[in-house]
């Protein structure tokens, strides 16, 4: 919402957001929503003219008929319970005899995550329709560097979303079905997977390293934490890696290799009250082994890069035990059942002999 449902609806396209919550629809339907921007300037952004359905039901699944385009944006480990009830929404669009192509933009800090929601919804399609689906359906991915920092209903009941001043949405567009308008802040990559992994090993990597510290010197929100000097170099030096890393891979810098300081900028804006809990929520999926934090250190040991930031934001990440998070629970009771090592190996598929893991242990140690 704070970011692409806004620019859409700026750009005069009929926006329909799906919400399991029924105050979230009826809000939406009867108020709009609005989005502040914090940066230099502290701008208000009224999103009118929008409309919202529950999902599941029969209005999702009119809607999913009619779409041309549809975007996701639930966090990775929701889009397993969304994608059953898209898939059917998907599978009455095909029955009802509509050729009209459909774009589906998986928007989710994942490497491949079209293809990850493509997998899904086939699982719970009957196969006999899987054809159709192919030629009807293209399934991309979408990412956004707009950082969202809040969300909440004023006293109206309108629901007033905090967002960075800057930012933009970046599609996938190798493999569009319909050709469309991309226009500002939305563009358009033929390089995508590359520019998804500069994201997550930089500008996610960033902000997960300085949670991670963050939360261990007991700040509660980011702002705090990059204003602590030995975060901050921190913060900057796992960046850093990451980018010569990155650029020994690629060969060059593609999109947010150039944007460090842009990025260190809304790190460090105060204005968003951007906390700890809620960018380092998760810890088990964002200590995966291709995701933030691991993937940046192993891909600068293979190529020769410095780790030393990147493996404190690593080590760092194993100490989370931020109270209402259930992986934050369940990393935590792993590491004292079972140890780091252990929890190294079955979370980020870190052998006990594998440098990287050494290196993280060595450190937690320290």
């Amino acid at each position: 919402m704070g970011a692409l449902g806004s620019a859409l609806a700026m750009q005069g396209h009929e926006v329909i957001f799906a919400a399991r919550r029924d105050e979230i629809v009826n809000s939406i339907n009867h108020h709009g929503y609005d989005v502040v921007t914090k940066g230099v300037v502290e701008t208000r952004i009224e999103v009118r003219g929008v409309r919202a359905v529950t999902m599941p039901g029969e209005d999702f699944a009119r809607e999913v008929t009619q779409a041309d385009q549809i975007y996701t944006s639930v966090r990775p480990d929701n889009l397993p319970e969304i994608s059953t009830t898209l898939a059917e929404a998907i599978l009455n669009r095909i029955k009802s005899g509509v050729k009209r192509p459909l774009d589906v933009f998986c928007c989710e800090n994942l490497k491949n995550a079209g293809s990850q929601l493509e997998r899904l919804i086939f699982t719970n399609l009957p196969f006999q329709f899987a054809q159709q689906v192919q030629d009807y359906v293209g399934f991309n991915a979408a990412i956004s560097d707009r950082i969202v920092s809040g969300q909440e209903q004023g006293e109206t009941g309108r629901i007033v979303i905090t967002a960075d001043a800057t930012g933009d949405v970046l599609l996938d567009t190798l493999q569009i079905k319909a050709d469309f308008d991309i226009l500002p802040p939305l563009k358009g990559l033929d390089n995508f997977p590359a520019c998804i992994e500069e994201k997550l090993y930089i500008l996610n990597c960033g902000h997960a390293v300085c949670a991670y510290l963050g939360y261990k010197r007991g700040y509660k929100y980011i702002h705090e934490a990059m204003a602590d000097e030995s975060i901050n170099r921190a913060v900057v030096g796992a960046m850093l890696e990451a980018q010569r890393a990155l650029q020994c891979k690629h060969g060059r810098t593609l999109h947010y290799g150039a944007l460090i300081n842009d990025i260190l900028a809304s790190f460090s804006n105060a204005a968003l009250m951007d906390t700890i809990a809620r960018v380092g929520r998760d810890p088990v999926r964002k200590l995966q082994s291709d995701d933030r934090l691991i993937g940046p250190a192993k891909l600068a040991y293979r190529y020769g890069v410095e780790t030393t930031y990147l493996i404190q934001g690593c080590a760092a990440s194993l100490s989370f035990a931020e109270q209402g998070d259930p992986q934050a629970a369940e990393l935590q009771k792993l590491i004292k059942e079972r140890g780091v090592e252990y929890s190294l190996d079955f979370i980020s598929q870190l052998r006990s002999w594998n440098p990287i893991s050494k290196l993280i242990r060595d450190e937690m140690r320290n």
